[in-house]
């Protein structure tokens, strides 16, 4: 008689393991065996793949050794806190466990009206193996920059770097950032379609963005962009100049990051290395954010692309895509969305009707682009004093000279749609000096948590540009138009030749249209 098997609860990380390996091709029953579990388990695990990678993705740290998906008797509450603590943890501010009890309470009064609720210790270690998150601090104040632990660390950097021979053209920066992509000066958010409705709050729309480049900037990596909707509906159908993942909040977490890292970073650094004949292995170079996994979960399989992780709180001094490099990218963005609504029709609100995440990701993408390698370089040299010296370029601190239009146009235009600010606002807002008090409120974080599951139906309104479909005569009507005022109005002939390039597509594109209709008509004729 043969034994029956004992009953095996997999814990999420077994399962996430088990859902890759079904990916790649993996057997069931192999699986089966190798976990020591039933097939019908294996099954079970594929048809709820989405809900346990969803779910996954919104735990700071990773599962751990949690074992279940399910949540706590106030998930509302639950919700709400975790987005709070995410946006302390984003701002470097640590946390105790203390003080996580209290906003439960707090949180827990204002969405139940309640008060039969008691953050106990039991409540809080569930709390946290359900978000996945570590050790919290001791302390409730802000740390402050670290500056015993730069020297020490800048030579450790440097030994890194001699001890594996990499030149800096192998050695890269990644550093992520949030965006209120609808702010407007003077705190302005303009509302979305929806949150504009009766009895609907303006909703803060936010996305996450993270730059990568190597230390030479001869090698940019996609922008890491981090949304809340799944599939927005406005990028069906096109390419996307940017590395689009969802997470529910918009948050970089260790299953985000980890996934980026071995299926975007390590793949595009061996291409990069292979093309520009150097030997394929590279240093990446991380701040100890909450949601970034350790050095040995963040390294490739055969261990030639490695990281390295800045002391706590140094970032500010060290981080070289915190020297300039973000600050600039959202200043471009910002220019391109004032240009934007400037240059549609109606106030400011009728101007950001139709704007959609599609608007967002393509105006970054140009923004990163437009950052040039002189101030990749210059972002260095806190970290790195002498890499100048071993690249052989130009050192420069100064930005690239941006083609922008004087404060008082700016002003003057943004006043013909209605909206009054100062120079001082406006230069501030360019700046991003306004950022670092535009932290989401307790009313504004409830009000999320509590419409959790509207988020995707939120963040992408069906818009009446999406609907219309452009016909090739007219696109190129309007491409032969573009052509001729470039060609007076003295644009470059870079500029003037990708319009050339985009006109003959069009033309192309037209003909297999006009084919496709005359083999139908031919078709029907014939029948």
């Amino acid at each position: 008689m043969s034994n029956k098997r004992k009953h095996k609860t997999l814990d999420l990380n077994n399962k996430m393991e088990i859902l890759k390996k079904l990916d790649s091709g993996q057997n069931m029953c192999k699986l089966a065996k190798e976990y020591g579990v039933g097939r019908a388990t294996i099954h079970d695990l594929k048809k709820k793949r989405q809900k346990i990678v969803d779910h996954v993705k919104t735990m700071e740290s990773g599962p751990g050794k949690r074992k279940t998906l399910k949540v706590g008797d106030c998930p509302k509450m639950e919700n709400a806190l975790y987005m709070w603590f995410l946006q302390r943890r984003s701002k470097h501010t640590p946390i105790s466990g203390e003080i996580l009890k209290t906003k439960a309470i707090e949180f827990y009064k204002k969405i139940t009206h309640k008060d039969d609720f008691r953050a106990s210790d039991g409540w809080l270690d569930k709390f946290k193996k359900r978000f996945g998150i570590r050790l919290l601090t001791v302390s409730g104040e802000k740390l402050s920059s670290d500056e015993s632990a730069v020297q020490p660390f800048i030579q450790h950097f440097k030994n890194k770097v001699e001890e594996l021979g990499l030149l800096p053209d192998q050695i890269y920066n990644a550093d992520e950032s949030g965006l209120f992509w609808r702010l407007l000066p003077n705190k302005t958010f303009v509302p979305s379609t929806e949150a504009s409705a009766p009895g609907r709050k303006v909703s803060k729309d936010r996305i996450t963005f993270m730059p990568c480049s190597n230390a030479t900037g001869t090698h940019k990596l996609d922008l890491l962009v981090i949304g809340k909707a799944k599939n927005p509906r406005a990028f069906k159908n096109i390419c996307l100049p940017v590395c689009y993942k969802n997470q529910s909040r918009s948050w970089v977490t260790r299953e985000v990051f980890s996934e980026w890292f071995h299926k975007d970073f390590v793949p595009e650094v061996r291409k990069f290395m292979k093309r520009s004949n150097l030997p394929i292995k590279a240093l990446l170079v991380l701040d100890n954010a909450p949601g970034h996994p350790n050095e040995q979960e963040l390294k490739s399989s055969d261990g030639n692309i490695q990281t390295i992780f800045l002391p706590p709180n140094c970032t500010p001094l060290l981080q070289p895509m915190d020297q300039n490099v973000i600050q600039k990218i959202k200043s471009l963005y910002k220019n391109k969305l004032l240009i934007h609504i400037i240059s549609q029709d109606g106030d400011i609100t009728q101007s950001l009707k139709g704007m959609n995440l599609k608007d967002v990701v393509f105006s970054l993408a140009h923004a990163w682009k437009s950052v040039s390698s002189n101030l990749i370089q210059s972002s260095w040299k806190k970290l790195w004093p002498t890499m100048n010296d071993v690249s052989e370029t130009e050192e420069t601190d100064e930005w690239d000279p941006e083609d922008n239009m004087p404060i008082v146009d700016w002003l003057k235009n943004l006043s013909e749609k209605g909206l009054e600010t100062s120079e001082e606002n406006l230069n501030s807002w360019f700046e991003g000096i306004e950022e670092t008090e535009q932290i989401m409120t307790d009313e504004e974080i409830i009000s999320e948590a509590v419409q959790e599951e509207n988020f995707v139906e939120i963040l992408e309104p069906p818009t009446t540009t999406t609907a219309i479909r452009v016909k090739p005569d007219n696109a190129l009507m309007c491409f032969n138009t573009c052509i001729t005022w470039a060609e007076e109005n003295g644009m470059s002939v870079k500029d003037i030749i990708i319009l050339r390039n985009m006109r003959e597509k069009v033309f192309k594109q037209g003909l297999q249209v006009a084919q496709k209709q005359t083999s139908i008509k031919d078709y029907f004729k014939t029948t």
